[in-house]
């Protein structure tokens, strides 16, 4: 098995999708011409292979999931250093504005270019001569990509360009924002073809690339988040069916820091991911140097840039399955005995955790005065001078665990609960060396253990944002964020105002038919 080859992405075709990227600005749907370019099977692999690009980015440069980790800083989950580290932190205080820059203009550029070059392969691809077999290959991976950044960009803007084909210029500063619903079927549409003919190992052996159970996978969380519960649980269910008959190819690790572990990378619970390259500048990961303890500021050290929360530190429960509140277990001057291993697989924890050989405390950190972020950090790794992005740890999207709280939380809210809600529960509860479910709980009890469970299982993962705003709590939530009992930012959330992101301002103003999300 092999990495994707993205060293064969030549410069003619870097070329070629630079045109327009040198000015974001000018053409914000339209990323230059593509004539002449393919003429042979070569030509379409290194396209189709440029898409990735678009997804690690340079260090300063960004991509489409540059500083995912940080979306953590916009729930109960982290604190963020810093605004000028994509302008989270703006967000999170609910000063955004359509000229806020950062993230926001990230999210929308990267996933435009990264669509108009998954375009150029489906619209190039039938007249090059390839074999029949390869080509519907190559033409489901296409559309997998593209249906991936739609989901991205409609979950994060809602109403969106809906762009199938390459644009001239003109043509792509007069767009429209197609309706939700008009961008979740085409998305729908291109997943089910890629799941159709995708099979259930990456094309030609190059993992990082979709597969079967890739589609299926962003299909579920997608149906979910947009409350179609008998969608997202059928989806979810594919996935589960395959694994039973698949055990070795799909399925929960035995442990869940194994999971993460880059010394066991592209495992079997590993669905869809980005893949990065150690020791590579653009290639290489960024969360290393941004999320591992410091000192900041000393050379080989991280900047400890995002702060774990008292919420997440709380919410783990003791190994008898009851929160810290509840449980006889609980030791106030013991805090972090007999907690859920998923505790310290997530956070260095002061007095537990060993950094570099070192018992962890607050000496060790970074900008953040205690807890900090284990998820995501290998304590094997150098970390790069400067803020090197050369860590080879993939960023997981999709994992199998995800696929059985999907089928869970959508099945308990159509039907309550059953034997293949707590059977799919208790899978993840006993990987993680925690007790089952207690049984008889009622549809509520059960929904308020799911979202919990979501929280502590996913944590530092960038899906407690979307949880929160889905589930309609974010304005309660998000607000209410303390470090050691005291408030550290001052956070807003106005629903349903911030539900959505604003188009940006940019966009706008080269393309008047843009309409602005309300309230912005």
């Amino acid at each position: 098995m092999k990495l994707i080859n993205k060293l064969i992405i030549i410069l003619p075709f870097l070329l070629l999708m630079t045109v327009a990227c040198t000015d974001l600005e000018k053409a914000p749907l339209d990323r230059g011409s593509v004539d002449g370019f393919f003429e042979t099977r070569e030509d379409v692999v290194r396209a189709i292979n440029s898409v990735y690009d678009v997804f690690q980015g340079e260090i300063w440069g960004g991509s489409l999931y540059w500083m995912h980790q940080n979306f953590d800083a916009l729930t109960d989950n982290a604190v963020g250093c810093c605004p000028w580290e994509q302008q989270y932190t703006t967000i999170a205080k609910g000063e955004h504005a359509p000229t806020t820059g950062g993230i926001i203009d990230t999210k929308w550029d990267f996933g435009y270019e990264g669509i108009f070059r998954a375009n150029s392969v489906l619209e190039n691809i039938d007249g090059i001569d390839i074999d029949a077999a390869e080509k519907n290959s190559i033409i489901a991976e296409a559309r997998f990509l593209r249906g991936l950044i739609y989901q991205e960009l409609t979950t994060l803007f809602g109403d969106v360009p809906l762009v199938l084909n390459v644009l001239t210029r003109d043509e792509g500063l007069s767009v429209t924002r197609a309706p939700k619903s008009e961008v979740l079927n085409t998305i729908y549409a291109d997943l089910d073809f890629a799941e159709a003919n995708l099979e259930l190992t990456p094309f030609n052996g190059d993992i990082g690339r979709p597969t079967k159970q890739a589609a299926i996978a962003v299909k579920a969380r997608l149906k979910l988040y947009n409350n179609d519960f008998a969608g997202a649980a059928a989806e979810a269910k594919k996935v589960m069916d395959l694994a039973a008959s698949n055990p070795d190819l799909i399925g929960l690790q035995d442990d869940y820091y194994s999971t993460f572990d880059p010394n066991n990378e592209n495992n079997k619970e590993v669905l869809f991911d980005i893949q990065y390259v150690e020791g590579t500048q653009g290639e290489g990961n960024f969360m290393q140097v941004a999320l591992a303890p410091g000192p900041e500021g000393a050379p080989g050290n991280g900047w400890g840039s995002l702060t774990p929360t008292d919420a997440i530190a709380n919410s783990f429960y003791m190994t008898d399955g009851l929160s810290i509140e509840e449980s006889p277990m609980y030791d106030s001057d013991n805090p972090y005995v007999n907690r859920d291993p998923r505790m310290t697989a997530n956070l260095f924890v002061p007095g537990v955790s060993t950094w570099r050989g070192e018992t962890y405390d607050a000496s060790l950190s970074g900008f953040s005065p205690f807890y900090a972020i284990r998820k995501w950090v290998d304590p094997e790794a150098s970390i790069g001078e400067d803020g090197c992005a050369c860590n080879e740890t993939n960023l997981i999207l999709y994992r199998y665990a995800d696929m059985l709280m999907i089928f869970a939380e959508a099945t308990n809210e159509l039907s309550g609960p059953s034997g293949e809600v707590y059977d799919a529960l208790n899978q993840i509860r006993a990987r993680a060396g925690m007790p089952n479910f207690p049984a008889g709980l009622s549809q509520d009890q059960l929904r308020q253990e799911i979202r919990h469970e979501r929280h502590v299982e996913f944590a530092f993962e960038g899906t407690r944002y979307h949880d929160l705003i889905r589930w309609g709590v974010a304005a309660e939530v998000v607000p209410n964020v303390t470090l050691f009992g005291e408030m550290r930012d001052q956070r807003v959330f106005t629903a349903p105002k911030h539900n959505l992101w604003p188009i940006p301002q940019k966009e706008i103003d080269q393309n008047p038919n843009l309409v602005q999300n309300p309230g912005y």
